[in-house]
């Protein structure tokens, strides 16, 4: 079945010309007119069980769809980018917090999940190494003492 689908959609080299100044390949391919239709499934053959020759459409079905061009990708998983603005008066950590306790209060299957790039995460980043921060200069302070 994959060379049959590779020979039909696909390009394979079947042969080499030389000449004395170059050489050519030669490639077998399908007529591309019937390469994205319907009407490719019936001129398709491949081989059953039995040796007999039966058309792709009696296994296979082609549908036209719309797909995304890209998927956008964080690490290796699949990503997807949701972007917000602070409300005039509000602070970031605030906003941090607030998204935070939405994602906790949410029911969400247990291969999606949150997290923050861009501001946020140097937000939650700095936020993080605060206490260490705040110790550094009390011992800073005894020490002048």
């Amino acid at each position: 079945m994959d060379d049959t689908l590779y020979d039909a959609l696909g390009q394979r080299q079947v042969a080499t010309i030389f000449t004395q100044v170059d050489q050519y390949h030669v490639v077998m391919e399908l007529d591309p007119s019937h390469k994205l239709d319907a009407g490719a499934l019936q001129a398709i053959r491949v081989s059953s069980a039995s040796g007999q020759q039966v058309p792709l459409a009696a296994i296979a079905r082609f549908e036209d769809s719309a797909i995304p061009l890209q998927i956008n990708h964080q690490g290796q998983f699949p990503a997807v980018t949701l972007s917000f603005n602070l409300a005039p008066g509000v602070a970031l950590g605030d906003a941090v917090a607030a998204v935070d306790q939405s994602l906790r209060t949410m029911t969400l299957p247990a291969t999606v999940r949150g997290s923050f790039q861009g501001n946020a995460r140097a937000f939650q980043a700095s936020v993080s190494t605060q206490p260490y921060l705040i110790l550094a200069a009390i011992l800073a302070v005894l020490s002048v003492s």
